[in-house]
């Protein structure tokens, strides 16, 4: 290797490990360090869940699957962070990608010096929407692993060495998560084609291995995969990767880690830039081989099964991309078509491709290190850090209600002083739909979620102004969010005003504005803290009691961020002017309606607000006529 290409591998190397570097952001990484802190002080893995009290005593296959499944990785992730605290683990994340992305290069070197580093740190770029401090880091390396095993073997048949690292890898794997069946899957599909083609035995397939090779790697996938079976969970990983788009894909539904790439690249918080890059890449690839078959006048169907598994993967859920790459790029080939022309000769060994990539290279190192003084941090701005000070300091005996994606942190933070009611696990789907029954105070199940939050916005108006009807059913029984706080004994809620990307009002906080029987005791212009008004916790309201009328204010602190950076999401803006109506701006509150209405004709809120303000027009009118006679 020449020395300025030994300059430029440097500088490309340095940016691709600083980008991967970073502040902990992820609302699941709280609850995989913790379970690891249980596991490893209690030298056992759960057997019930220990952090929240809705399951208590039930045992589900999901339960057992999300309490054993990754305990290997959160070990590692429990000691590190003991040691090292938050810099042990953004180490951590950034060594494992900036292998995978170095693995990766090693293969695409061969196909040219200056080309594989452009698609190396393209596909850098890409990953930046994965970086996140979860056990399926290790699934991304394990798998490209794998896939540079099987294809040294394939290579070179007379050395089985690589064929015996499988093994223990998938034992592995299989100890520290789920995406451990995307590897039996690939396995399978190498032992399956090699074999189809052994029997078939035609050019134009691929050449085959030789019977005794073939032999061995039939040998060695049964054995992986019975390996993979060696953990604590057994069966309960390939049912729950089913289970995404099966039994319960309602509950992945919104989850951006399920949505494909075409949809992720329609709405507004998702991260078009990795999306984009992936297309490019799928493009790439899919010519490359094309190109290859035209040029080769065969196909090695090996290659191409996995190619389109792993595409129709990603092509699923953006969460598979990183499979995607790690199994279609070593298997792409040679892609050297045009790599002996005259004018791309004299270009390589020209100054000008070395001094572009090293700009671009000192680039992104630059542009990697801009936050550099948070870069080994948590960034508390994602967690409800106040909350969870707040509740540790003033210690409050009451079972918690509280959203999923807050939850997380709060059992991290509060374990084993308190237990939440969800979590980022979803380890109960009946706390999942019961989560939402009461965050958007539904009468019954069968109630929409939007028709709870019109009904709670028609509560507030006051009785000398008139009514907002809604819907002509009447409820002559207690509503079921009220009957499930009662039934789990919930004296305490712990909330956010508005939800955490569309910024939409949540009906509970709205209810609990008029509800004599919760008193406010906290916010922060993140979450808000309810504790139920009874003599048990007299101490705590007296001490900490807050009017009530600052959840306005905290709605316009929870919104205010976004609309600031014009997001084109209406729930944000009527949102923010319900609170200005109510606080009594109407003008600033007129200016988000229009905002809201101009993105979506149909939002709630904003005509809610119009109605309102007319009403409350109509009866200053009425009061200044009558003032007149």
């Amino acid at each position: 290797m020449a020395v300025k290409e030994k300059i430029l591998l440097s500088f490309f190397l340095i940016a691709v490990f600083i980008n991967f570097l970073g502040p902990i952001v992820d609302p699941d990484f709280p609850f995989h360090l913790k379970t690891g802190e249980y596991i490893y002080q209690h030298r056992e893995i759960p057997q019930d869940d220990p952090f929240s009290f809705y399951g208590e005593g039930v045992f589900t296959d999901r339960e057992k699957f999300t309490l054993s499944q990754y305990w290997i990785a959160q070990i590692i992730f429990y000691k590190l962070y003991s040691l090292l605290g938050p810099t042990g683990i953004i180490l951590l994340r950034a060594i494992i990608f900036s292998a995978f992305i170095f693995l990766l290069w090693v293969v695409l070197r061969k196909r040219g010096f200056y080309s594989s580093l452009i698609i190396a740190f393209l596909m850098t770029i890409m990953l930046q929407s994965s970086k996140v401090d979860r056990p399926q880091f290790f699934s991304f390396l394990f798998m490209v692993i794998l896939i540079l095993l099987l294809e040294r073997f394939r290579e070179n048949p007379e050395s089985k060495t690589p064929l015996y690292f499988i093994p223990p890898l998938m034992l592995l794997w299989a100890n520290m998560h789920a995406g451990f069946v995307f590897g039996i899957a690939v396995i399978s599909i190498y032992a399956l084609s090699e074999g189809f083609k052994l029997v078939i035995n035609k050019s134009g397939f691929g050449c085959p291995l030789e019977k005794k090779h073939a032999l061995l790697l039939f040998v060695v996938a049964f054995m992986s995969i019975l390996f993979s079976y060696l953990n604590p969970d057994f069966n309960g990983q390939l049912l729950a990767t089913l289970e995404s788009h099966t039994d319960a894909s309602w509950l992945y539904k919104d989850n951006r880690e399920y949505i494909s790439p075409v949809k992720e690249m329609s709405i507004h918080f998702g991260n078009r830039p990795s999306v984009s890059i992936f297309f490019f890449i799928f493009g790439f690839i899919s010519i490359v081989t094309v190109l290859n078959a035209i040029r080769t006048r065969s196909m090695d169907i090996t290659a191409i099964f996995l190619i389109i598994f792993s595409s129709i993967a990603a092509f699923t859920a953006v969460r598979y991309i990183p499979f995607f790459v790690a199994v279609a790029l070593p298997l792409s080939k040679n892609y050297r078509f045009f790599a002996d022309t005259d004018f791309l000769r004299k270009f390589r060994n020209s100054a000008i491709p070395f001094v572009a990539l090293l700009i671009f290279f000192v680039f992104a190192i630059v542009f990697g290190l801009r936050d550099y003084k948070g870069i080994f941090s948590i960034d508390k701005s994602h967690y409800p850090e106040g909350v969870a000070n707040f509740l540790s300091s003033n210690h409050i005996e009451a079972n918690i209600f509280n959203q999923f994606n807050k939850g997380s942190y709060l059992l991290w933070k509060l374990y084993p002083d308190y237990k939440v009611f969800n979590d980022t696990r979803f380890i109960s789907l009946e706390a999942v739909i019961d989560t939402d029954a009461i965050a958007y105070t539904l009468q019954d199940y069968k109630q929409p979620l939007n028709l709870g939050l019109a009904n709670a916005l028609s509560a507030l108006v006051p009785e000398e102004l008139g009514t907002i009807k809604v819907s002509d059913k009447e409820y002559k029984y207690k509503p079921l969010w009220e009957k499930l706080l009662e039934q789990h004994n919930i004296n305490l809620i712990v909330h956010e005003a508005c939800s955490q990307f569309t910024k939409e009002l949540y009906p509970i906080t709205l209810r609990l504005l008029k509800d004599d029987k919760w008193a406010l005791i906290y916010l922060d212009g993140k979450m808000l803290i309810f504790v139920r008004n009874i003599e048990k916790y007299s101490a705590i309201v007296k001490k900490f009691r807050l009017p009530k009328e600052l959840i306005y204010d905290e709605i316009i602190l929870e919104t205010v961020p976004l609309v600031s950076k014009k997001v084109p999401i209406s729930t944000t803006y009527s949102s923010l002017a319900f609170a200005l109506m109510m606080k009594g701006k109407d003008e600033d509150a007129r200016k988000m309606i229009d905002a809201a209405l101009a993105l979506d004709k149909n939002d709630l809120v904003a005509h809610f607000c119009n109605a309102y303000l007319a009403l409350r027009r109509n009866a200053q009118e009425k009061s200044s006529a009558s003032k007149g006679k």
